[in-house]
């Protein structure tokens, strides 16, 4: 490795560790401003302060990877451009593809270990961080938050969805129950307008459909109706609050598995959960596609200022976010294919990318 090349990769992974460093603090901090009033309020102890942040610290990682490499990357190369040096060393036969080889090498193998460490780390430490927050960090009214859209394989094999749940409440709005024999089969559908937690343990539930399979496959069209009744949940609220079922928050491996359990039974909820399978594959490699667009944009040309050539290269990488929002979201309403949807965005910033080294030289 030459020398130039040596000193470049030093150079970018000492300002990662710093970049990274800097952007964790900074979201802690802000995470902790944002609830100061609380801390005092409730006398919430230091420790379970301390013990959230040291569970939420790998999901943070994860998620400041990306812009960490793109700052890292659009300083070490603006700096090295500001005093013409890139221009004399692609004078001298050396690419810019060549000055940035151990960049994108070094970002490749980032990119693996956020991958690892978001298959791995990531669902257990957030889910004890979620259940931390929950039960000792967050106020009454915060407690009240709804979850929307909730898909959960329950116990005794049965998958119940939700358009709504309210954790203050413990209440489910618009839920649909599919109860399943041990080869995964359908056998029974209960439909309800709302179901709500008593405290004498149990979940009643109001205006209630149950249908249950014919012999011929298909559900009966002539459903029991009960103006109220008890459901075979089996869950507590608790299991319910929790982000255990949020996608976000499975290995790629559970997600899958999910996906498959769920079946076609919500062709809606297994498209959203397809996309974000997906995603969970191409996320860990935003870092390697926003600096191959940011770096070609930081490097000057002429009298330009650095800074604006900085600020220029950052804005044109962070582009990629609403470009894979819009992708995703297609993904999610069925416009595009969900393996599509969840790429979409890389191969376009990867294209572009290739396309700006080139030019530059």
């Amino acid at each position: 490795m030459r020398i130039i090349e040596k000193y470049i990769l030093r150079s970018y992974l000492v300002s990662v560790v710093f970049c990274l460093l800097l952007l964790v603090v900074v979201g802690v901090v802000g995470d902790i401003l944002g609830f100061l009033d609380d801390i005092f309020k409730n006398n919430i102890p230091l420790d379970s302060i301390l013990k959230f942040y040291l569970y939420f610290a790998p999901f943070a990682f994860v998620n400041m990877v990306p812009f960490s490499c793109l700052l890292a990357a659009v300083f070490v190369f603006n700096n090295l451009s500001k005093n013409h040096e890139i221009s004399a060393i692609i004078t001298s036969g050396i690419s810019l593809w060549d000055l940035m080889k151990p960049v994108l090498v070094a970002t490749f193998m980032i990119c693996l270990i956020t991958f690892i460490v978001n298959e791995t780390v990531v669902p257990a430490s957030m889910e004890k961080a979620n259940r931390i927050r929950q039960e000792k960090l967050e106020s009454s009214d915060e407690k009240q938050q709804v979850i929307k859209n909730m898909a959960v394989y329950g116990k005794g094999d049965q998958i119940i969805f939700a358009k709504e749940y309210s954790k203050a409440d413990k209440r489910m709005d618009s839920v649909i129950i599919h109860k399943q024999n041990k080869s995964q089969v359908v056998v029974q559908k209960i439909n309800a307008r709302t179901v709500k937690w008593r405290d004498d343990g149990y979940w009643l539930g109001k205006d209630v459909l149950v249908f249950n399979l014919a012999d011929n496959g298909d559900f009966s069209l002539d459903p029991q109706y009960y103006e109220t009744r008890k459901m075979p949940i089996l869950e507590k609220p608790g299991d319910f609050a929790n982000a255990q079922w949020d996608p976000k928050m499975m290995s790629y491996r559970k997600l899958k598995a999910y996906i498959k359990i769920l079946g076609h039974n919500s062709p809606t909820t297994v498209r959203r959960f397809l996309v974000d399978l997906h995603y969970k594959l191409a996320f860990p490699f935003a870092a390697l596609v926003i600096i191959l667009v940011g770096i070609p944009f930081s490097i000057t040309t002429g009298r330009v200022n650095t800074l604006v050539c900085m600020a220029k290269g950052i804005f044109a990488a962070m582009t990629y976010l609403p470009v894979m929002a819009i992708c995703l979201a297609l993904g999610k309403g069925g416009s595009l294919p969900p393996a599509l949807s969840a790429w979409a965005a890389i191969i376009i910033f990867s294209v572009f990318g290739i396309f700006l080294v080139n030019k530059k030289g």
